[in-house]
């Protein structure tokens, strides 16, 4: 079922001859290079990874992993470089369905970036494992593609943070309640971030999670990329999230709907996004100023009901606050609380 690619790649000539029947599970390489930081968990995706899809009968995987030795060691990057370029050639990517990108870090050296974006659009999967936004940061087409990139993490891994779940009937999030409590480590993403372009369907809660920011958090989300599909998750930095069955359940839906195994909506929801961002800014609005929150957020929620484009409307004034030391960003909260007051 599963054949490692261990950075030696001696499978690939097999990959290469071999015949892919419909019938027959996916085939999926995962990436777990790092060139940043690297997470004590990769081992453990790696493994459950390769239980569900033995357990699901959708998909087997290769994989592409750290070689022995050290970054600094003569000839390592070179090493690293050489076997990218033997993964990630077309007639080897022509042997896969989509690529899993399992917390890589750092500037990969994927050979021709912009054809492995192209064979995405193509009609391939890709799906990102929490620091997969924490990966070829110098590339705005990377960026792009995978939603966003990593701008920090306030809500580190110790921490019990709350979330949202905008939907509950979409496959891909079914597992989780329409509000949760989970602990793990959440990347917050740089300006590069594209509501237009992502069907977010979880977020962190700004409102039962501190630190409190005046920015929306998007978690997890799925996206159409030409006819490809992209499918990204924030969760997995800690060793027991890869453990737990909700989680496995996210993972698996995630990669199927990748992979095209059923249907479920996709389509961009920037409405949704832009009532979370300004739900987000009275959380830490109310806690700057000791403005009554649920009086705030009621008053916000009527008017997104009342007009879903309100809150789209803000979104430019809310993006300000971000740029905001905390004394400006203080004070500029009691123009949000005006406007909702209007």
């Amino acid at each position: 079922m599963t054949r490692c690619m261990g950075l030696v790649l001696p499978v690939l000539s097999f990959l290469l001859t071999s015949s892919v029947v419909a019938a027959e599970p996916a085939r999926l390489l995962v990436v777990s290079v790092t060139y940043g930081f690297r997470h004590g968990s990769i081992g453990t995706a790696e493994g459950v990874l390769e239980q569900l899809g033995r357990e699901s009968g959708l998909w087997h995987l290769d994989y592409l992993r750290m070689p022995e030795g050290k970054k600094e060691d003569p000839g390592w990057k070179e090493n690293v470089a050489a076997q990218f370029a033997k993964a990630f050639a077309p007639e080897t990517l022509r042997e896969f369905d989509g690529v899993m990108f399992v917390s890589t870090t750092g500037d990969l050296p994927v050979p021709d970036l912009a054809g492995f974006l192209d064979w995405i659009k193509a009609g391939k999967a890709f799906i990102g494992f929490h620091a997969a936004t924490d990966t070829l940061k110098k590339s705005d087409a990377y960026v792009e593609m995978i939603g966003g990139h990593f701008a920090g993490h306030p809500w580190g891994s110790g921490g019990e943070h709350g979330f949202v779940n905008h939907e509950p009937g979409h496959r891909v999030a079914a597992m989780f309640p329409p509000r949760f409590r989970w602990k793990d480590e959440i990347y917050q993403y740089d300006p590069r971030y594209r509501p237009e372009n992502l069907r977010v369907l979880v977020s962190i809660d700004m409102a039962a999670s501190n630190p409190k920011e005046p920015w929306h958090v998007p978690v997890s989300w799925v996206r159409d990329y030409g006819k490809g599909r992209v499918f990204s998750t924030n969760f997995g930095h800690n060793e027991s999230t890869w453990k737990d069955p909700t989680f496995q359940k996210h993972a698996t839906e995630g990669i199927a709907w990748a992979l095209g195994k059923f249907t479920a909506p996709a389509e961009p929801n920037p409405e949704v996004q832009a009532a979370e961002y300004l739900r987000s800014a009275i959380a830490a609005a109310a806690a700057a100023t000791g403005a009554d929150h649920d009086t705030l957020r009621a008053k916000a929620d009527a008017k997104i009901a009342a007009d879903a484009g309100w809150a789209v409307g803000l979104r430019p004034k809310l993006l300000e606050l971000r740029g905001m030391n905390p004394e400006a960003r203080k004070a500029a909260y009691a123009g949000v609380i005006a406007e909702i007051e209007r």
